[in-house]
């Protein structure tokens, strides 16, 4: 017997976008204040879009052909809303463990400090010495987080089970997860060299994880940026081209170097994708949990940066200002690929990493060992991380598309904007080629080889 209401896919479908949204709200506040969520319901009148007897139900039910695709979104949402529902109290816990000040700075002035004061003070520091005296902040403030994940991901792995899936990941992206950890070690292994020589290029301070993370910022690639990062300036980039679409952005963070630009743009492409999708297309249709297409859509806007013509168009820079930074702005898009990569492999929840795997990829990331006081606790894989690496290896493919069909300038061409919207109107819940997902690495490893060989 079908239960109540399963029969209602549209009322099923709007009680799902209601609770989506909320969810998504919680979290937002959750990173402002923590202690203020510890009373608050999300799930408070859409409980059973978080359910396993719903999910249950509407696998039990048969709609006409056409409303199949539906079902079957709506099955993936109920699935990844009862994760989500049953780890509120894990969420909780690791935000107010993250904002604990538990980690000694030894710099002035001396203080205790919290886990993500810590690193925004890596990113922030005057110096590279300053910023080693955050990361080892880091490592203190810290300490709670691997016991919290290693509870958090048994309670994931029990619950992805009980639904069916061998593994968490499997929820949102239908990949095995042993497919997308051989793909992140592909995506490692044909980087490394390239990883290597720009290790070398950075001179001594290649040998300390704290000055490469604070290299990353690209201070030096400043050249043509505005004094700060706001949406204003996204709008005079992409406002008429993306008139009419409704762009939601997170807050932006300070602009601390040329890379908080690249993560900006990041956020924009990624609002464009959700942007461009019709209102009258339905929620569970419109929205993919992983969010694939719409993290393709961010790398692609995310790596404007580091193009010439970008450089050139959009800052105003001459050629050879234009081919520094751009090149800058690539040195740190490797890194950012290959701690994505890293994410996966040390944050995988049925397969914690052991020491001798932490110390062999930090060895592969920064030339020498993570300090193992982290380990567990960064790099952290965040709940949409498999569908930010398919989406990582997808990108270079959508890139090439709009530089072949609309030009090298293709971000300041409305026949490619139009494409883009054309990608909007089509379901967002995507089949993924595992098997293609190798190749895809390799096709990303040669674009970095372009960029910064």
């Amino acid at each position: 017997m079908v239960e109540s209401g399963i029969d209602d896919l549209a009322a099923l479908d709007r009680d799902v976008a209601r609770a989506v949204d909320q969810i998504e709200r919680w979290r937002e506040d959750l990173r402002r204040d923590p202690e203020d969520r510890r009373t608050h319901d999300p799930f408070e009148n859409v409980r059973r879009v978080s359910a396993k007897s719903t999910r249950d139900a509407l696998g039990d039910f048969t709609p006409s052909a056409a409303d199949i695709p539906w079902r079957d979104a709506l099955m993936q949402w109920v699935a990844v809303l009862l994760q989500a529902r049953l780890g509120l109290a894990d969420d909780l816990e690791r935000a107010r463990a993250t904002v604990a000040p538990r980690g000694p700075f030894n710099g002035t002035p001396a203080r205790l400090v919290s886990w993500r004061e810590a690193w925004r003070g890596i990113v922030a520091a005057r110096t590279t010495g300053e910023a080693g005296r955050w990361l080892d902040a880091a490592c203190e403030a810290g300490s709670s987080l691997p016991a919290l994940g290693r509870k958090s991901a048994t309670r994931r792995v029990e619950i992805a089970r009980r639904m069916g899936f061998a593994h968490p990941w499997e929820i949102t992206v239908p990949v095995s997860h042993a497919v997308l950890r051989s793909s992140a070690v592909r995506l490692l292994d044909v980087t490394e060299d390239l990883s290597i020589a720009v290790r070398r290029e950075m001179g001594p301070d290649a040998a300390a994880v704290a000055a490469t993370l604070h290299h990353a910022m690209a201070r030096e690639a400043g050249d043509g940026w505005p004094a700060r990062l706001s949406t204003r300036w996204l709008e005079e980039m992409f406002g008429a081209l993306a008139s009419g679409m409704p762009i939601r952005l997170p807050p932006l963070a300070p602009a601390l170097g040329a890379s908080s630009f690249a993560r900006a743009l990041y956020d924009f492409g990624f609002a464009v994708r959700i942007g461009a999708t019709p209102s009258t297309l339905a929620f569970a249709l419109a929205r993919d949990p992983a969010s694939v297409a719409a993290h393709r859509h961010g790398f692609v806007f995310g790596s404007l940066p580091s193009d010439l013509e970008f450089q050139r168009q959009e800052l105003g820079l001459g050629r050879r200002v234009a081919a520094a930074q751009a090149r800058l702005l690539a040195r740190t898009a490797l890194l950012d690929v290959r701690i994505q990569a890293s994410r996966i492999l040390l944050g995988d929840d049925s397969a914690p990493a052991p020491t001798d795997q932490y110390d062999e990829i930090g060895v592969r990331l920064f030339g020498v060992r993570l300090d193992r006081r982290l380990r567990g606790a960064w790099p952290f894989a965040r709940d949409d991380e498999p569908g930010r690496l398919v989406a990582l290896l997808q990108a270079p493919s959508l890139r090439d598309t709009l530089r072949n069909r609309f030009d090298v300038d293709w971000f300041r061409n409305p026949a490619a904007w139009a494409h883009l919207r054309a990608q909007g109107a089509a379901p967002a819940r995507e089949p993924v080629d595992g098997s293609a997902l190798g190749s895809l690495a390799e096709s990303l490893g040669r674009a970095f080889e372009e960029a910064l060989g």
